[in-house]
């Protein structure tokens, strides 16, 4: 038996570094495409709220795998000789990091919502409960849990307690169930209003219809796929999907914010549509900037008349 676990161990360690390098080359890969864009777009913008966002969401997580994979390598964590604390310590890294990463994500997605909103201060004081309930329910779910993980000498978790398994499908679940599906039914109810209304070709909703849709499935499977690795008996391939975890939420988030950016910097070539009285109406996108208030916001011009 003490063989067969050993191997099992060993094989897992070496099946999540793997899959962790995958998701590291498979990020890298997308920064260094994406790269003309960030220094054209990013680059000569002043320093606001949406620029530390964008460059938090796409490096942190890099510089945070890296780091994983560095003292997490089956080749140089045993060199290391870590204490029950000092494994205890890394756990907490990685929690925190997540969590932080995630945030910082489903803020900017929140924001996404505003624009189709026009910053509605209903909506938003709506969301930014969910939102905060969430990130608090995630704060306490990893304070509760962490005591009840045991390493072994190269901080391989060998067994989780029942609190943690609860806190991690919990956890899991409520981020697959509340502010992703919150912010994409409302995306969904923007867009059918808006081609009821004839202006749903408006550069700004087309845009975050299409990245909304691509960003919650994106999001939603790797998450989906996350909480189904607790129910596994074999506790050692639990951090098999934590590598791409970071990585998807990196990519949706620096994703979303340079499409936004393309179309700020891009012609704004008006959208004509009819409506259902037969006026004429003619549809624009505009991005402002203006200190902290950086967030994008839709806006429409009538240039039409009745008749």
């Amino acid at each position: 038996m003490g063989s067969t676990s050993d191997n099992d161990k060993t094989y897992a360690t070496q099946i999540n570094y793997r899959s962790s390098l995958a998701a590291l080359t498979w990020l890298l890969y997308d920064i260094c495409i994406t790269l003309d864009d960030e220094i054209k777009l990013v680059w000569p913008k002043p320093w606001t709220r949406m620029k530390v966002l964008f460059l938090f969401i796409r490096y942190v997580p890099l510089f945070v795998q890296i780091s994983i994979l560095v003292i997490g390598s089956p080749e140089l964590t045993p060199r290391f000789h870590f204490t029950a604390h000092a494994c205890f310590i890394w756990q907490v890294y990685q929690g925190v990091a997540s969590l932080v990463i995630f945030a910082a994500v489903d803020y900017v997605l929140i924001l996404r919502v505003y624009a189709l909103y026009h910053n509605n201060k209903t909506l938003q004081k709506l969301v930014l409960v969910v939102f905060a309930l969430e990130v608090s329910a995630m704060c306490i779910g990893l304070g509760l849990s962490f005591p009840g993980i045991q390493f072994d000498e190269i901080c391989v978790v060998e067994s989780i307690s029942k609190l943690l398994l609860i806190s991690g499908l919990t956890e899991s679940q409520s981020r697959t169930a509340i502010i992703p599906n919150l912010l994409f039914g409302l995306t969904v109810y923007k867009f059918i209003h808006a081609v009821r209304n004839g202006w749903s070709d408006t550069p700004l909703v087309s845009l975050i219809m299409r990245d909304g849709t691509w960003a919650f499935f994106m999001l939603f499977a790797i998450l989906v796929g996350a909480a189904s690795l607790y129910s596994l008996k074999n506790h050692f391939f639990t951090g098999i999907v934590y590598g791409w975890l970071l990585s998807v939420f990196s990519f949706a988030g620096y994703r979303v914010l340079l499409n936004l950016d393309r179309i700020r910097d891009g012609p704004r070539l008006p959208t004509n549509q009819t409506t259902a009285n037969d006026s004429l109406y003619q549809f624009t996108t505009r991005i402002m900037t203006d200190g902290e208030a950086d967030a994008p916001q839709l806006f429409t011009f009538n240039t039409g008349t009745d008749g």
